[in-house]
């Protein structure tokens, strides 16, 4: 179970094999629950967090990560016991394998240009695309393989990424949610706060896997090295950000769970969600990413997993890949596994 903690007058400790909550004024306990539940904790704010608890999550390998009122990520604590200096020295090679990099590079956008493009096409009670609008796409799509370099894989995923932000638009029915673009940094309007939330918090539950299996999340093969960048989380969150993500928060939207009335702009024009939306957003992250939905890990495997676990039999697949120098073997995940048409 993933706690996330979004009120700031409170205080969670650990006592006798249970976290606790606390009012920080009255000392009421708002929540109690068994330690061994919880598989990470997300603190939004100034909520205070005891020497025990810190420890307790340690020892037992369970991330804490610090985010802002308004979700902007400060950092982590977390162990570093399951850091594997081998691995990660050969995982530091390959980065340097241009061929490698090529190879992974052309399968990871080769998966998220086709999800994306599964995506659009998967709510046809809403909008049906023609040819036509998902041109961008299919142009990089067909012409992607022709890449020499890894630049040259991240032109036609701009080119692509550029068509499918024209399109996503179309399949919001609530007026008051409708974007004309993709703006990050910082999000300019209530979708894209949605997304760009949606997607940072993939991002960490992505790095804690990755740490979970021994690699780096700094060392990657699409995106490059820069200062506090966990390039690996980025290049492995592509393939995913369409189901998880973009799916979600058109659900939420066209499903009427959260209104424009959520958001408020800070003092430089940035979009940011009211804590009430917030909390709705979470929850429903947390069912996506831990509970309710299933998939195939590839093709040839019919069994359904978690995402969680799914991904975690993903990255055993890249430690193969970076152990044998071959980075065909890994399988980026792939709408069509799940019975998706392009």
């Amino acid at each position: 179970m993933q706690l996330f903690v979004i009120e700031n007058n409170v205080k969670l400790g650990y006592s006798a094999g249970r976290l606790k909550v606390k009012d920080a004024t009255t000392g009421e306990t708002v929540r109690d629950l068994p330690f061994a539940d919880v598989e990470g904790i997300s603190v939004y704010g100034m909520a205070q967090i005891s020497t025990q608890l810190i420890r307790s999550c340690i020892e037992k390998n369970i991330p804490i990560l610090l985010y802002s009122n308004d979700g902007h990520y400060f950092g982590h604590i977390s162990s570093s016991m399951e850091e594997d200096p081998v691995r990660q020295k050969k995982q530091v090679y390959m980065t340097d394998n241009l061929q490698f990099c090529l190879t992974w590079s052309k399968a990871i956008i080769k998966a998220k240009i086709e999800n994306s493009i599964a995506l659009l096409r998967s709510m046809p009670k809403i909008y049906e695309f023609s040819d036509e609008e998902i041109a961008g796409m299919r142009h990089s799509l067909h012409y992607l393989q022709t890449a020499s370099t890894v630049d040259e894989v991240m032109g036609f995923e701009g080119n692509a990424a550029k068509n499918y932000f024209q399109c996503l638009p179309k399949l919001i029915r609530v007026e008051d949610f409708v974007f004309r673009g993709r703006s990050a940094r910082p999000p300019l309007d209530p979708f894209n706060s949605l997304l760009s939330y949606g997607y940072s918090s993939l991002y960490r539950n992505i790095i804690g896997a990755i740490q979970t299996v021994g690699l780096d999340p700094k060392f990657a093969f699409l995106h490059k090295l820069k200062l506090g960048h966990a390039a690996l989380a980025s290049d492995l969150i592509e393939e995913w950000r369409s189901f998880i993500v973009d799916r979600t928060m058109l659900r939420l939207v066209n499903d009427g769970m959260i209104d424009a009335n959520g958001f408020y702009p800070n003092d430089a024009g940035a979009i940011y969600m009211q804590r009430s939306t917030m909390k709705l957003v979470n929850d429903k992250l947390s069912e996506v990413l831990a509970k309710n939905e299933s998939y195939f890990l590839n093709v040839e495997d019919k069994k359904r997993y978690g995402f969680q676990v799914a991904l975690h039999k993903k990255l055993l697949l890249l430690v193969e890949a970076i152990e044998k120098g071959d980075a065909s073997i890994y399988r980026p995940f792939s709408y069509q596994s799940l019975g998706g048409a392009l």
